[in-house]
């Protein structure tokens, strides 16, 4: 590896190009099963990033990003929770969000991963996910390595069943972007990812 040195900065630069290390929009990667796991999908969306540990196992990426949710955004997941769980949507607790995830066990699919369900796993790809009354949800984790980079691919799929899921979703979409952009990026500045 060649180093330069940029002497006004008196800083040491790498030439080689980096990863991305904020999160950023992209398409549902060909090879993610994610539509395979709800039999219809009303709304998709995918983020992406550079990984620093292209080794981490799948359940060590899924922890890294969704196993670390920052306090401003456990707020916000508890209010609403108490906003919709009257109109029969379940939720969350502050010791839901709070519970750490296990990297060393082996997971199988049905068990409580965080506090989603695992919904399957593949070498290079985990879903977890949860139905309700009114929405189904899957979120998929993937790794994938091209051109002798890896990156990872956050995508969340949602199955509305009625008017009430229709409308919680289209008023939580712009929140749900945010934090996954925000999760993403927060464990890759930590070097969870």
């Amino acid at each position: 590896m060649c180093l330069s040195v940029d002497r006004q900065q008196m800083t040491v630069m790498d030439p080689r190009p980096h990863p991305v290390r904020h999160a950023r929009a992209c398409s549902l990667p060909i090879e993610s099963v994610l539509r395979a796991h709800l039999p219809r999908i009303d709304h998709v969306d995918s983020f992406e990033l550079g990984a620093c540990d292209p080794d981490a196992s799948m359940v060590e990426i899924y922890a890294g990003v969704l196993g670390h949710i920052p306090s401003w955004f456990r707020h916000l997941l508890v209010l609403r929770s108490l906003i919709v769980r009257p109109l029969g949507t379940s939720g969350v607790r502050y010791r839901d969000l709070e519970a750490s995830i296990d990297t060393t066990r082996r997971y199988a699919t049905g068990d409580k991963i965080g506090r989603w369900t695992l919904m399957a796993q593949q070498p290079h790809e985990l879903i977890a996910g949860a139905n309700d009354k009114h929405l189904d949800f899957r979120v998929s984790v993937l790794r994938e390595q091209q051109d002798g980079d890896t990156r990872v691919v956050l995508s969340t799929g949602v199955m509305t069943h009625n008017a009430f899921g229709r409308a919680y979703l289209a008023t939580i979409l712009p929140f749900h972007r945010y934090g996954v952009r925000t999760l993403l990026t927060e464990a890759a500045r930590a070097g969870r990812v």
